[in-house]
C-alpha cells in the first residue's frame, strides 16, 4: 500500500464500510446502500452533490470525482441530497421500478365510515 495514504488505510483492519471484509469500493458502496437506505457512491465516482462520509459524517459539496475522506480516509460517501439518484458520471441510469397496476385511491372528504362496536376488558396485563 501507499504510505500517501491515512494511518486507517494502511492498517488491513482499519476503520470504515469495507475494512477487514475483502471488499471492493463498490462493494462496499452497496453495503452501505443497503444499510442506510441512502445512495452510496465510492472514492473516484465523478457525482456532483452533498455527501456524507458514512464514517465520521464529514460532509463535503462536491463537483467533481469523490476524494477519500479528508478526516478519516473512509472511500465512501452517502448522498445527502434531494430528490433522484445521482447517476455517476459514464454510468446508465438504472431501472425505475416498474409502477403498481393496482388502481389509484380515491381520496373524497364527507365520506361517513361505519363503527364497529368496541370491547373494552379491564385488568389485561400488557407485559409479560
Amino acid at each position: 500500500m501507499s504510505s500517501e495514504l491515512p494511518p486507517q488505510r494502511l492498517r488491513p483492519s482499519g476503520g470504515g464500510a469495507a475494512a477487514g471484509r475483502d471488499m471492493t469500493p463498490a462493494q462496499g458502496a452497496q453495503e452501505s446502500e443497503r444499510r442506510l437506505g441512502r445512495p452510496c457512491y465510492h472514492a473516484g465516482q465523478v457525482v456532483p452533490g452533498v455527501y456524507q462520509c458514512v464514517s465520521c459524517r464529514f460532509q463535503i459539496m462536491n463537483r467533481k470525482a469523490l476524494p477519500a475522506c479528508p478526516d478519516c480516509g473512509e472511500l465512501i460517501w452517502a448522498y445527502m441530497g434531494d430528490g433522484p439518484r445521482p447517476v455517476p458520471e459514464g454510468e446508465a441510469a438504472l431501472p425505475t421500478p416498474q409502477q403498481s397496476t393496482a388502481p389509484p385511491v380515491a381520496v373524497a372528504d364527507g365520506v361517513k365510515i361505519e363503527q364497529t362496536p368496541v370491547k373494552v376488558q379491564e385488568n389485561v396485563r400488557l407485559e409479560p
